[in-house]
């Protein structure tokens, strides 16, 4: 009998039809309830799910206002029932499933982007009401949009106590003999279940599932998605050790049962690769079931522990990954997608705590490194706490209470990534010395309207930009910490921007809106070196004194002048005049010019820029650097009177330069000089050319000096 349904429901919200039917006998296995819902835009099929008490349920989801027309078919009653609703404006906050946008984004089903920021908390849906009022008041207050957790209980360190329900009917084992030393005896990773378990893999026990949809209902009236974990290794009751059939059956009561909801996200598994008792065709025929029997499409995942899945599969539509060993992880985010061609979600980039184990006990600190470095190379962090205060209540597994200082930091990031044009951010090679992500849908745009620089746990005291000649950018300071945005002036062409020299810090530069216009750059404040009082210096032998210290000009005395002896020319000895060396030039000379180590001395070398003499062909200005011997360095000074020679010399070198430049610009034989902060057009590097004889104070350092191309 049709007991109940809604006249009206809102579009991407639950409408649930009541059905009353038999009791008797295994109505989980035996019993089956299907319907047909049928609107102007679309026809969908859905099973119904067996709730205990003679009560039948289905649930379908509208993604469209309008009118709808249902026929329920229950497998005791073949007559059926008929009925219709209407389904009007979404509510206020709902947009609809998250589906993937582009290639490596989510937007709702309405087009709104959507850049999930998660965190993960496995079992708090079984924990006790208060403590999941709790954790769903921390979420709302981290600006969380995303939540990991199970449906199936979970055995590990810091998981003895008893979970408030079981999916199936039955006892579990006592699990006051559980301690640190002996728990993963009784774990089904490695080990058979204790046979003091006893539940029937048949029945399902409708309470518990319940539980999970009333925490998936409640996050989604926060704007927050359910992330569910299917399965799961962690187990000491058996739910990891079932049968082909019983998993079958296991999932299609949750498929059932929560497909309707808008905010489901399927997690096939959390660390498939530990469930040793699963084959690949398990997990293929999963994810096909799901394909099949899920009408609304919902995203679908697999999470890893060492060995990671194989993403490209055609179910899987987004890579859920955890860090693949100690250290690396976020900043694999770029390599995994463009391997896979999909949305990358670093679910366990490791958890800031104190705990023994490494994966749980990097700082705040770590953590939020790992959520921007996983953000701009163009994928989405998850956050995860295990601070221990000596209550064993860790937020990894049972939520309840954020104690760090990392999930403070979520929502501005949120913030950030909400500001990029477009689905989201794409890694770009700009830097060869730090992360740089630009906006996906401007990939092919020569230049873009956004760039966000990441400089990790470097820190740079200023840094120079170069995108093109002509347009303008407004530049933000970003320090991901604090949580500031500093704006830095309106630039164009090649800038330098002041940076305090402190870790986790970005520029973000974006076109200029009309208030950037009135900003007035201050400079980065940094701080003075301490000083010691003019008393307390004390000039040792080995002090020099200030040669260009400026003297206070007192009024001179006259002085009347000895007489000087005539002295003619030939009483002074003539200093021998200087010469210019040049080296000689072979014909085939390399542009590339190099003092080794073993040609100095041990006193510091000076530097001498020499010429080469002009031929009939001027050959491209090039520099050569010699050292200069120590008998050089200290030749006694030359006297007053050979100053003309030297400068005449002087000028008939400058003179042969500027011949031989002026030719060489000519031929535009300028070799290239790749710079220490290379500018970049398109993700290519560009070579920066300037004269050797250019100023040195606009040149940056070379890297390496290249010969013509």
């Amino acid at each position: 009998m049709l007991k109940e349904y809604p006249a009206s429901v809102a579009k991407w919200s639950v409408f649930e039809a009541v059905l009353e039917g038999p009791s008797d006998g295994n109505p989980f296995t035996e019993q089956r309830l299907t319907g047909i819902f049928t609107g102007k835009n679309e026809s969908v099929v859905a099973e119904g799910f067996y709730d205990g008490d003679g009560i039948y349920r289905i649930r379908f989801m509208p993604s469209y206002e309008g009118r709808y027309t249902f026929v329920l078919k229950p497998s005791w009653d073949p007559s059926g029932y008929t009925g219709k609703f209407y389904a009007g404006p979404a509510e206020e906050g709902n947009h609809g499933p998250v589906r993937v946008s582009g290639t490596h984004h989510f937007a709702y089903e309405d087009a709104v982007p959507f850049h999930p920021v998660g965190t993960t908390a496995y079992v708090f849906d079984l924990q006790s009401d208060e403590q999941v009022e709790k954790t769903l008041a921390c979420l709302e207050e981290a600006r969380f949009n995303k939540i990991r957790f199970c449906v199936l209980p979970k055995h590990y360190i810091y998981n003895f106590h008893e979970p408030v329900s079981y999916p199936y009917e039955g006892t579990p084992m006592d699990s006051s003999v559980l301690t640190e030393a002996n728990f993963m005896q009784y774990s089904t990773i490695l080990n058979e279940p204790d046979p003091s378990n006893h539940f029937d893999f048949t029945r399902f026990n409708p309470a518990h599932f319940r539980r999970v949809e009333k925490v998936i209902e409640e996050l989604g009236r926060r704007g927050i998605e359910a992330d569910l974990i299917i399965m799961h290794p962690y187990d000491r009751w058996g739910f990891a050790c079932m049968s082909p059939e019983q998993d079958d059956l296991y999932w299609n009561y949750v498929i059932a049962r929560f497909s309707a909801y808008h905010n489901v996200w399927w997690a096939l598994a959390n660390e498939f690769d530990l469930m040793r008792r699963k084959s690949q065709a398990d997990w293929e025929r999963w994810g096909a079931m799901l394909v099949r029997k899920d009408p609304y499409h919902h995203l679908r995942s697999i999470h890893n522990c060492r060995i990671m899945y194989d993403h490209s599969r055609p179910w899987i539509t987004h890579c859920s990954v955890q860090r693949v060993d100690l250290y690396k992880g976020a900043e694999l985010t770029g390599e995994l997608a463009q391997r896979y061609g999909k949305p990358v979600v670093m679910d366990e980039i490791a958890y800031e705590g104190n705990i023994s184990d490494g994966w749980g006990n990097i700082t705040a600190e770590e953590m939020v490194r790992r959520f921007w470095e996983t953000a701009v190379r163009g994928g989405y962090p998850g956050h995860g706490e295990t601070l221990d205060t000596g209550d064993g209540i860790l937020w990894w597994s049972h939520g309840t209470e954020l104690r760090g200082e990392s999930w403070k930091r979520a929502g501005f990031l949120l913030d950030i990534l909400s500001e990029v044009p477009g689905s989201g951010l794409v890694q770009a090679d700009m830097e060869w010395d730090s992360v740089c992500g630009v906006p996906e849908d401007e990939w092919l745009l020569p230049v873009k309207s956004q760039y966000i620089f990441y400089y990790s746990f470097m820190r740079p005291s200023f840094r120079t930009f170069h995108i093109d000649e002509n347009t303008e950018f407004a530049v933000d300071i970003i320090d991901t910490w604090n949580m500031t945005v500093t704006k830095a002036g309106v630039h164009h062409g090649t800038f330098r921007i002041d940076l305090p020299a402190k870790q986790y810090m970005a520029v973000r530069l974006r076109r200029p809106e009309e208030a950037d216009y009135a900003v007035v750059e201050e400079p980065v404040q940094e701080e003075e070196p301490e000083e010691l009082p003019v008393e307390e210096i004390v000039e040792s032998a080995f002090t020099e004194p200030d040669i260009f210290e400026e003297e206070t000009p007192e009024e001179a005395e006259e002085i009347t002048e000895p007489e000087t002896p005539d002295v003619t020319a030939e009483a002074v000895p003539e200093e021998e005049t200087e010469e210019i060396e040049v080296l000689p030039q072979e014909e085939e000379a390399d542009d590339v010019f190099e003092v080794t180590a073993e040609e100095s001395d041990d006193d510091a070398p000076q530097l001498i820029e020499e010429p080469l003499p002009g031929e009939e062909t001027a050959p491209p200005i090039r520099q050569v650097l010699r050292f200069r011997s120590q008998e050089e360095i200290r030749e006694p000074e030359k006297k007053e009177e050979a100053a003309p020679q030297k400068e005449a010399a002087k000028d008939e070198v400058l003179e042969m330069i500027g011949e031989l430049y002026d030719e060489t610009l000519e031929e535009d034989e300028l070799p290239e000089i790749v710079t220490a902060s290379i500018p970049f057009v398109n993700e290519k590097p560009v070579q920066r050319t300037a004269p050797l004889d250019e100023p040195a104070d606009t040149l940056d350092i070379p890297l390496k000096r290249f010969g013509r191309g």
